[in-house]
């Protein structure tokens, strides 16, 4: 394969969506064409969303998403195959632009640990916009209890309406509940005094 970076910058395989149709694909680093993902919906929205939380899960950016996308449809030898020239969203940078570096996934961890500290388990949440689950309506105002922050800094959530599905911080809005009342836990449980 020719190539004009160096291939350790993208991962094996990554997540994207068509730009023509809106379909979830995978590709893989060094094949032209795609993949059909079995988990693609017929709204190129959510397929998005699917295609950054999957990535995310493998630790791959959104710039070595697009670097990929763009190395299956027009070739590993273009520049636009090269995952330093996306800013963290995956947008391209115009030539004289500065944008914010790629994060690491050693910086990730680290921001994973500030999220851990906000949203300890047991912390309530409140969405402030409404999310997509094909399963169930995630409406404004929806609440959850605040199960786990995974390595990644997703928040790990049991939602009232039974739904599981994850906040990604940056990405999802929602605000913690300030009114929440601490929840007391007592080693066990008083008995009554019992008169003789």
């Amino acid at each position: 394969m020719a190539k004009n970076f160096d291939s350790a910058a993208l991962p094996e395989h990554c997540y994207a969506v068509l730009p023509g149709s809106g379909q979830l694909i995978e590709v893989r680093r060094g094949e032209k064409g795609y993949y059909p993902c079995a988990y693609s919906t017929g709204d190129r929205a959510y397929n998005k969303v699917l295609a950054n939380q999957f990535n995310a899960h493998e630790g791959i950016s959104k710039a070595q998403a697009a670097a990929m996308l763009a190395g299956s449809l027009f070739g590993w030898e273009v520049p636009a195959a090269d995952p330093a020239r996306y800013d963290t969203e995956g947008i391209p940078i115009r030539p004289g632009e500065k944008k914010a570096p790629a994060r690491s996934p050693e910086y990730q961890y680290e921001q994973a640990k500030f999220i851990r500290h906000d949203y300890q388990p047991g912390t309530k949440v409140v969405l402030d916009e409404k999310m997509e689950d094909p399963c169930r309506e995630m409406p404004v105002g929806l609440t959850g209890i605040v199960d786990s922050v995974d390595d990644l800094g997703q928040i790990h959530c049991h939602w009232e309406n039974g739904s599981s599905l994850a906040l990604i911080p940056g990405v999802d809005h929602f605000h913690r509940d300030m009114t929440q009342e601490p929840v007391m836990e007592s080693s066990e449980e008083q008995e009554p005094d019992l008169e003789l």
